[in-house]
């Protein structure tokens, strides 16, 4: 029997693998924006309000993941949706980093600090899109730990380390320091074990600060069982040998697209923060003298190489 092309299946990449094929190229900038902004971290005013920013989206995409879980403990003021599959299969609570960034941001703000901050424009706008694809298409939500909970696993690192040796740019609040046991200011980088099943926002806000809470988690373990879990969503990841289905294709391309939508939206959040348009002048600045000293320095040594000796008399 000939199979045709039509009955030929093409086997379908893992979901977390063809999620970076399909944003390479929105990858990369971001990459290229992070590794040249790490000078952020040398400037703490600048790195809270970064901090600040990915807080709300954080937040808010963890209390919309809570609203579809069929154990959700959302607030009950707060309308909860129908428990949604895919939600429930890649949901972890030792994953949530609210209470991180909330430990953080007491760090570089100060204990008062919801007192006296408020999401941006862009990042107000941010939210608004997040509880609108929650609502109408929950599928999407997916998109959300595949690319932010594993981006901590990845550039995340490297701006903690950039942030640990960098730390006398950062303020010392009196008896803290930055690191520590309890990872003061850089808990959002750490993974700890949760002491229940489920967190609420309200139960984030109380614990906020208690670095202690939890046993540390190793990275990679966490890392491996988050995308395993993402890999082996039923719907979007069928068994060998079976057809993918049209929801299996839709459902991929729904969530690369809301991928694409949030490395977009990443990109305007930390290039929109007040300040960082005259950190790059002052680093473009610092890089061209840099330059410019270097190639004079290769001149005058050139220049003494090609020199011709006196001749010798004799």
């Amino acid at each position: 029997m000939v199979t045709t092309a039509a009955q030929a299946t093409t086997k379908l990449l893992p979901l977390t693998d063809e999620l970076r094929q399909k944003t390479k190229g929105l990858h990369g900038k971001t990459d290229r924006l992070v590794s040249l902004g790490l000078f952020a971290v040398l400037d703490y005013q600048i790195y809270r309000q970064i901090l600040l920013g990915f807080y709300y989206v954080f937040k808010t995409f963890e209390e919309e993941y809570d609203r579809h879980l069929k154990t959700s403990t959302i607030d009950s003021q707060k309308q909860k949706w129908p428990a949604h599959p895919w939600v429930e299969h890649t949901y972890s609570p030792d994953l949530r980093r609210t209470e991180a960034f909330e430990a953080d941001l007491a760090y570089f703000y100060g204990p008062d600090w919801k007192d006296h901050v408020q999401p941006s424009k862009q990042v107000q706008e941010y939210m608004d899109h997040i509880r609108d694809i929650a609502k109408r298409q929950p599928e999407k939500l997916i998109a959300y730990p595949a690319t932010l909970y594993l981006g901590l696993f990845f550039g995340g690192q490297i701006t903690r380390s950039k942030i640990i040796k960098s730390t006398h740019f950062f303020p010392s609040p009196p008896a803290k320091k930055l690191g520590g046991e309890n990872d003061d200011g850089i808990a959002i980088f750490t993974f700890r074990e949760s002491t229940s099943t489920t967190t609420t926002t309200a139960g984030a806000a109380e614990r906020a600060g208690e670095g202690s809470k939890g046993k540390k988690m190793d990275p990679n373990k966490v890392k491996s069982s988050l995308k395993d879990r993402l890999n082996s969503i039923p719907e979007m990841n069928p068994a060998e040998g079976v057809t993918e289905t049209k929801l299996t294709l839709e459902g991929r391309e729904a969530i690369a697209e809301e991928a694409r939508e949030i490395f977009v939206r990443n990109m305007d959040l930390m290039t929109s923060v007040e300040g960082v348009s005259r950190v790059w002048t002052r680093w473009i600045f610092q890089f061209v003298i840099f330059v410019a000293v270097g190639l004079a320095i290769f001149q005058i040594l050139f220049r003494s190489s090609v020199i011709p000796s006196e001749p010798l008399i004799i």
